[in-house]
């Protein structure tokens, strides 16, 4: 039977933010069942549903570009399935683009995150003179459980800076352990942010580029505007 790999971006905001990991892939499992769309499974013994999120994102954190890839049995037009998912999502989730990829295409791969938090007016002063210090240094290291996580300052993939009074930074991806926004927030003096009741944003899920000819592709603009010990390595370093 012929199979539909699509990948998916969506913003999850306001309550949705609490939700986990876990229970966000059986949000989308449901979803789907309710779009009449049949999730393709896995073979062997314990079947599992094609369904993937290359960064999960810890509770708490709003996102505004999120990244779903699954495989749908069947046969379909890009702007059928739109349509259909776009009925049924819940309040707080938006449909930002759809694609689908080539068969043997590779799965999506993170090389970074975009985040932004807004700052108080009286922390921006003493932010922008961390900032400069953390810039001033090639790398940042935090130890985690024993751990040593570094992050270049000097990668592409890292960013940081204050605008319009929001701090954005950016902080590269890697498989072996990967800097988190609240070690980043630290790094700055903003430790207790959150705790006052701040909201994280990830804005971005930077993927690698690779090149695809014959992809299809639907955005918002355009219509309106890996199995489960996969799942638990992305628990494990969740954003």
């Amino acid at each position: 039977m012929h199979k539909t790999r699509l990948r998916i971006r969506f913003t999850k905001t306001g309550d949705l933010r609490w939700i986990s990991h876990r229970d966000l892939a059986r949000l989308w499992e449901r979803l789907l069942r309710r779009s009449n769309l049949e999730l393709a499974f896995s073979q062997g013994f314990h079947p599992k549903p094609k369904i993937s999120f290359p960064s999960a994102l810890a509770l708490g954190i709003e996102a505004f570009d999120e990244v779903v890839e699954l495989e749908l049995e069947g046969e379909f037009e890009l702007e059928d399935v739109r349509q259909r998912i776009d009925r049924e999502l819940p309040i707080g989730m938006q449909l930002l683009s759809i694609e689908i990829m080539p068969v043997g295409a590779p799965k999506a791969q993170v090389v970074a995150n975009k985040f932004r938090v807004e700052l108080p007016n009286d922390y921006r002063e003493a932010t922008c003179r961390q900032i400069e210090s953390v810039l001033a240094q090639p790398q940042l290291e935090v130890v985690r459980e024993g751990k040593s996580i570094i992050a270049s300052t000097l990668s592409p993939h890292f960013n940081l800076y204050v605008d319009d009074g929001w701090l954005y930074f950016m902080l590269p991806f890697t498989r072996d352990g990967s800097l988190r926004p609240s070690e980043l927030l630290d790094c700055v003096g903003l430790g207790d942010l959150l705790e006052q009741g701040a909201v994280l944003q990830r804005i971005e899920v930077v993927l690698e580029t690779v090149a695809r000819a014959g992809t299809n592709d639907l955005s918002a603009d355009s219509g309106e505007r890996e199995d489960a010990s996969h799942d638990a390595a992305m628990d494990n370093q969740s954003y």
